[in-house]
């Protein structure tokens, strides 16, 4: 097997046929599996799964335990090449893409982490400043440019990234930490991952041409959506990066507070600019702000409860 690919599904089954009918027109000379971990054990996704199951090697996994980044470790030891790329159940590969990661990781043996661009799949309205980091981070857009080049592994996005599995060979896994988040969903979640793999020294290149789409869907395009996509992101950044000791109000970092404070004042400035696109922009800071100091709480809750627990 010279390629397995990896990604985790939970509802979506309108999605998930989208995305399976792309994997239909790769071609390669190389052997590949496409390995799905179905976290909702629904009749409708495996009705989807059968659909494709003579045409594309798939390898279906139903699995009960929450959360994605367990899905993704259910499905690691099934991986039957040394290569395994990570994606998403909305990501649209190019035909090309086998070829790709596979010529790439056989000739830069150093290198252990391969990543590409993330584009979306249609055009955004005007409105959308896709050149934000914010609206990026969002849609789950990346474009590092059309260079081959080393980079820092967190650079990359889940839905575009190859893994060598000797890397898990070793023990390494996804984190599965418990995850405080409401509704336990944050954005970036791989890059907890990536952010170790890339302090033990490991390689990672982005390759111009390994290039997939993102199916972005009509209520991703709103005001409303935007802006808890934002909050999720904000929960995201505290589970990712941890702080030591600062000083504190209620336990929460002190600077937020002020940082909220003068992200509100911002969005009174912008609203008076009716500029869609830059109200947009200040309420999703607004809103990731928030979303950080409302995880920063519920760490620290955590983190009480285990002390009283314990004792």
């Amino acid at each position: 097997m010279d390629l397995s690919i990896i990604f985790a599904t939970y509802h979506s089954e309108e999605i998930l046929q989208k995305s399976l009918e792309c994997y239909c027109l790769i071609e390669s000379n190389y052997q590949w599996e496409l390995i799905i971990v179905d976290n909702a054990y629904r009749e409708e996704t495996r009705k989807v799964i059968d659909l494709f199951k003579d045409i594309i090697p798939i390898h279906f996994i139903e699995k009960s335990e929450s959360g994605k980044n367990n899905a993704l470790n259910k499905a690691i030891p099934h991986a039957k090449s040394d290569l395994i790329w990570f994606t998403d159940n909305d990501i649209l590969p190019n035909k090309n893409l086998v070829d790709q990661y596979v010529n790439h990781a056989r000739s830069k043996l150093d290198i252990n982490i391969f990543g590409g661009k993330i584009l979306p799949d249609r055009v955004l309205p005007k409105w959308i400043e896709v050149s934000s980091p914010s609206i990026k981070t969002a849609l789950g857009i990346l474009d590092l440019g059309d260079e081959n080049r080393l980079i820092d592994a967190d650079a990359l996005w889940g839905g575009n990234m190859l893994i060598r599995k000797g890397i898990f060979d070793q023990g390494v896994r996804f984190a599965s930490k418990e995850i405080t988040v409401v509704n336990n969903h944050i954005t970036g979640s791989e890059t907890e991952l990536l952010i170790r793999l890339k302090n033990a020294g490991n390689t990672t290149m982005y390759l111009k041409d390994s290039e997939v789409r993102h199916q972005i869907r009509d209520e991703q395009l709103t005001l409303g959506w935007l802006i808890k996509r934002a909050y999720n992101a904000g929960g995201g950044y505290v589970y990712n990066n941890p702080v030591g000791q600062m000083p504190n109000f209620f336990g929460m970092p002190r600077y937020l507070f002020k940082v909220l404070l003068t992200d509100i004042l911002k969005v009174l400035v912008k609203a008076f600019s009716f500029k869609k696109s830059e109200i947009c922009l200040s309420l999703m800071k607004v809103s990731n702000t928030y979303g950080k100091l409302v995880q920063f709480s519920r760490d620290r809750n955590m983190v009480n409860s285990s002390s009283t627990n314990a004792s």
